[in-house]
């Protein structure tokens, strides 16, 4: 049974099959091609012989292909264990996976409800309070739906009066907190009900005069977002 130290499960899809991997299972690989021993991966990662030998067959069963290739010692040893290409490729695909959901770990979530929709140009256009927002159309959409609107704090941009520019998702704000976060400050803005969480560099803020209680506009492409049915 996976506790919850082993992490989420990852589906990763090789060649059009599926295969499920958490934290814990990824380290017992990447520590095999370290160490060249199944034996040794699996005392550091603290995963039981019997059960990383398991993992490992199962895995290879699931997609069809030899993950570990394992050579025999003699006397004189020369034994050993090292991933194949395609083990390799499954340590790849997770550190991709794993990179991409931590990297919008933050990301601002948003309720709303569509309210038209132009097929011509592939845009849907929802409300988040007053505010009217233009999405991209990806996907099977229609009028009424309720949808989950994502965007990362860091596809957020910050003026101080609105600009003539092609991006016409424009709305006033007001700062509410700031922080530092990762080298970055994290604005907490508001419009009207709606917080968004918004990153900066300290050259912008300083450039900017960003402060507590300051009003400002913030602006998002259209495909900066991505949204979701719910």
């Amino acid at each position: 049974m996976e506790s919850m130290r082993d992490g989420p499960q990852y589906r990763l899809n090789l060649e059009n099959r599926i295969v499920l991997i958490n934290k814990r299972k990824f380290d017992l690989l990447k520590r095999i091609e370290e160490c060249g021993s199944i034996m040794k991966a699996s005392k550091r990662v603290k995963i039981p012989y019997r059960s990383a030998l398991k993992y490992i067959e199962d895995l290879e069963n699931d997609l069809n292909h030899t993950i570990v290739s394992t050579k025999r010692g003699g006397k004189g040893g020369g034994g050993g264990s090292k991933l194949t290409e395609y083990g390799k490729l499954i340590l790849k695909e997770y550190r991709k996976v794993d990179s991409i959901l931590k990297m919008h770990a933050d990301v601002n979530e948003i309720e709303g409800t569509i309210f038209d929709i132009d097929v011509e140009n592939k845009i849907a256009n929802i409300y988040l309070n007053e505010n009217k927002v233009i999405l991209p159309l990806r996907g099977n959409f229609e009028v009424g739906d309720k949808v989950l609107v994502l965007i990362s704090p860091e596809d957020i941009f910050v003026m101080l009066k609105p600009q003539e520019s092609s991006v016409r998702n424009v709305f006033k704000a007001k700062i509410t907190r700031m922080e530092l976060k990762d080298h970055l400050v994290r604005l907490t803005v508001e419009l009207g009900e709606i917080s968004l969480f918004v990153d900066v560099t300290e050259y912008s803020r300083e450039e900017l005069n960003l402060n507590l209680g300051k009003e400002v506009y913030i602006g998002f492409k259209a495909a900066a977002l991505a949204m979701v049915k719910i």
